[in-house]
């Protein structure tokens, strides 16, 4: 009996730190991003907002890249979680979790207001989604890149971040 509570209580443990670890490196990822991109220039704002939508621990770990690098172009870097898309409104960035319900309505609305749009969802990069995170096939953290919807929304992606995505369209 004690062995399998002990046991029991080891995999929760484990799923539990696994979960945390779970978004450690997005955050990385989506801060880099907004190097190798250029905004469109109508957009002149004292703060750079990126918006998360969806799991907690990833609003967690972005808050954790914000207080470390404080700035994103030259601006304060701020972190806001949002439980639909009409509160991440007016953002820079929004970040759409696995387990979110968006629509490609939803994401062409966002791009309308000149947020590029990241996910982490299935077939969505052909909905609209500027950059979509998967797992590589060697079960690596990778990206899709949507030059074409980034184009049209206004924003310049260097060729440098082209060339490290697992797929572009």
């Amino acid at each position: 009996m004690r062995k399998t509570i002990g046991l029991l209580f080891f995999v929760l443990i484990t799923a539990n730190l696994a979960q945390a670890q779970e978004y450690k490196y997005h955050p990385i990822f989506i801060y880099n991003f907004s190097r190798y991109i250029e905004w469109p220039d109508n957009i002149d704002k004292d703060e750079f907002t990126v918006s998360v939508i969806g799991k907690a621990e990833a609003y967690r770990e972005m808050v954790d890249i914000s207080e470390k690098k404080k700035t994103i172009k030259n601006k304060k870097f701020v972190v806001r979680q949002c439980n639909s898309i009409i509160e991440a409104q007016k953002s820079d960035i929004v970040f759409i979790t696995q387990g979110a319900r968006v629509k490609a309505e939803d994401i062409q609305q966002l791009q309308e207001e000149g947020a590029l749009v990241i996910t982490e969802l299935d077939n969505i990069v052909q909905k609209g989604s500027h950059i979509n995170f998967i797992a590589t096939r060697d079960s690596k953290l990778g990206f899709e890149l949507n030059t074409q919807a980034a184009s049209d929304a206004g924003f310049k992606v260097a060729n440098a971040l082209a060339t490290l995505a697992a797929k572009t369209y």
